[in-house]
């Protein structure tokens, strides 16, 4: 299964988890936060052995903040799941895009 934002982007319907609304709610994030995040995004880690589906975590951007999407992507239904989303600390990341290694 690819797991790249075309792949995403085709996605006919996308589905909010509870847990990504309740963090979406804490961080301030709205849907469209997070649906202009995926379109402006980039995959940065592959989740591929990840249960019930296949995962991702998701970089962009939505009003020049970055935004961290984690999506699983259902392989016999047309659907996005939005697992989670955070505003991701910048003293974990380098560019919002690697983690830091940790010693």
């Amino acid at each position: 299964m690819e797991l790249n934002v075309e792949s995403i982007k085709r996605r006919e319907q996308i589905k909010f988890t509870d847990h990504a609304r309740l963090e979406m709610e804490k961080d301030g994030i709205s849907a469209d936060d997070v649906l202009n995040a995926i379109e402006n995004g980039k995959v940065i880690e592959e989740y591929v052995n990840d249960r019930p589906f296949p995962s991702c975590l998701l970089y962009g951007k939505s009003d020049e903040n970055p935004i961290h999407v984690v999506c699983a992507l259902p392989q016999h239904v047309n659907m996005l799941i939005i697992v989670t989303v955070y505003i991701p600390e910048p003293m974990r990341w380098i560019e919002f895009k690697r983690r830091l290694k940790w010693k």
